[in-house]
């Protein structure tokens, strides 16, 4: 079964899994081409290829124009994409990405989600995130979506609510919703922001956390803006296929299996 896996070394958000895409051969033009059938305008993809610590991959930037930073509601991205010439799959898939989203900023803003008006995640750049990297997997040919752990990052951020505390209540509202694992901060691991909503409501709708056996073929990193000095700020992705779960943890006779660990020095 042809898969992907996300290792999520420095974090997770959209443009940082869109740079993934791209650095494993995802042409940029194929994810543009996706985008057309929204019918919306107002970004530009800029993909510039460079390295987080001694990692190289693919830093990916959604330009917005001023239509693109124009705010629009949270049932505003769920009509835009029932009413886009996507496959029904990859409509399927950004829907449950955006009812993720809409959940968690209701239940912790008190708002009505269907009405509510997203802040920071208000622009078009959530919506070309979303649709890009459900619709950049699809072309990919991917049937079966993986990650490890979300590193819940540490300290605060500041937001239009004011200051938060890391991970933000929005990201933790998904990633609990969903029970997905979370990986504490450690004194060598990603702090400040690590984990984006966006970010965190694509891994948490589209993929599974459970051990497989899993062959890789292909590996590409996608980049963040921040590049700390003591951890790759980076998303790894591995192409290849799973051949079953590992049994107990452990490898069946004549499989492969994946061992990750977090070291110090």
């Amino acid at each position: 079964m042809r898969s992907a896996y996300f290792n999520l070394i420095g974090g997770v958000s959209g443009d940082m899994l869109l740079g993934a895409l791209v650095d494993v051969g995802l042409p940029v033009a194929d994810i543009e081409a996706e985008l057309s059938r929204l019918g919306i305008g107002g970004y530009r993809l800029r993909a510039e290829k460079s390295t987080r610590g001694a990692v190289s991959g693919t830093c990916l930037t959604v330009e917005l124009d001023e239509d693109g930073r124009r705010r629009r509601k949270w049932s505003e991205f769920i009509d835009v994409i029932a009413a886009a010439s996507l496959e029904a799959s990859v409509r399927s898939q950004a829907t449950a990405v955006f009812q993720a989203l809409t959940a968690a900023e209701s239940r912790v803003h008190g708002n009505d989600h269907a009405t509510a008006g997203p802040h920071e995640l208000g622009t078009v750049d959530t919506l070309v995130d979303v649709v890009g990297v459900v619709a950049g997997l699809k072309r990919l040919g991917i049937e079966r979506v993986y990650s490890s752990a979300v590193p819940a990052g540490a300290g605060m951020v500041r937001s239009e609510h004011g200051v938060l505390p890391v991970p933000a209540p929005a990201t933790l509202q998904i990633l609990t919703a969903a029970h997905v694992p979370v990986r504490v901060p450690g004194p060598l691991g990603p702090d400040g922001e690590a984990s984006t909503p966006t970010g965190a409501a694509i891994v948490a709708s589209l993929a599974s956390f459970s051990a497989v056996q899993f062959t890789v073929e292909k590996t590409g990193y996608g980049l963040g803006t921040r590049n700390p000095a003591h951890y790759p700020n980076v998303v790894g992705l591995w192409l290849g296929t799973v051949a079953g779960p590992v049994q107990g943890g452990l490898k069946p006779a004549g499989g492969l299996a994946l061992l990750e660990t977090n070291i110090d020095d």
